[in-house]
């Protein structure tokens, strides 16, 4: 089981760093600079910035008044917020330049 674990765990990581390389590569390339562009990345940020302080405040109240995470426990968890809304947003990007 602890061989699932670290397959799953470096897949994710793979998977984080393509979205960065998705997110980086559309920031940096010549379609960002015009406004179809500004328009994608807003939409992008749009839908992304939102959701971190929502995911913060329910891992706060996860932790509050369902059960006491352990300091560990916290950092996980706000690793898997901050990285997996870096996915989402290299996802909508993507989705967003097909749609437009």
């Amino acid at each position: 089981m602890e061989i699932f674990s670290t397959i799953l765990s470096l897949i994710y990581v793979l998977i984080f760093f393509i979205a960065v390389f998705i997110s980086l590569k559309f920031e940096w390339s010549e379609e960002n600079k015009d406004e179809c562009g500004k328009s994608i990345s807003s939409k992008s940020y749009g839908i992304v910035f939102p959701l971190m302080p929502l995911g913060w405040f329910l891992i706060e109240m996860y932790d509050q008044f369902v059960r006491t995470l352990s300091y560990d426990t916290y950092k996980l968890t706000i690793w898997y917020l901050l990285t997996g809304l870096m996915i989402l947003q290299a996802v909508s990007l993507t989705v967003l330049k097909r749609k437009y």
